[in-house]
């Protein structure tokens, strides 16, 4: 659509490294408190990450410390956890010409402007967002 209507585009892919493992459970609880549905779901799913410890045994003897991000690998939760707090990021307005596309822990910002430097100052813009 770029090369037809004569417009630079410009890709960047970015790949979230150990999404799962980093999702802070505090997030997920102000995601859960923002969306609007039943309030029995909402309290159970808030009761999955509330409390959660490690245990570990040591030489001297069993360690627990709390436990306040991540998810178990091949948990059911995880990918509906990663969406609730990823959802934050696509609900950000971007400037125009700029389309956010999320899948899983990918995500896609696809950047149209009609010169090349105008191409470069939205994504810059847009980065720094997704970064904070």
């Amino acid at each position: 659509m770029a090369r037809s209507t004569k417009q630079y585009a410009l890709v960047i892919s970015l790949d979230i490294k150990g999404a799962f493992d980093h999702l802070e459970y505090n997030s997920i609880k102000n995601s859960l408190n923002i969306i609007n549905f039943d309030s029995n779901t909402k309290e159970t799913l808030i009761t999955l990450i509330s409390g959660r410890k490690i245990s570990l045994n040591t030489p001297k003897g069993p360690a627990t410390l709390p436990q306040h991000r991540g998810c178990p690998q091949g948990s059911c939760t995880g990918p509906a956890f990663w969406n609730l707090v990823a959802n934050e990021v696509r609900t950000q307005s971007c400037p125009e010409g700029v389309h956010l596309q999320a899948f899983a822990d990918d995500f896609i910002f696809l950047i149209k402007a009609p010169t090349q430097a105008k191409a470069k100052f939205p994504a810059n813009e847009d980065l720094n967002q997704f970064k904070s």
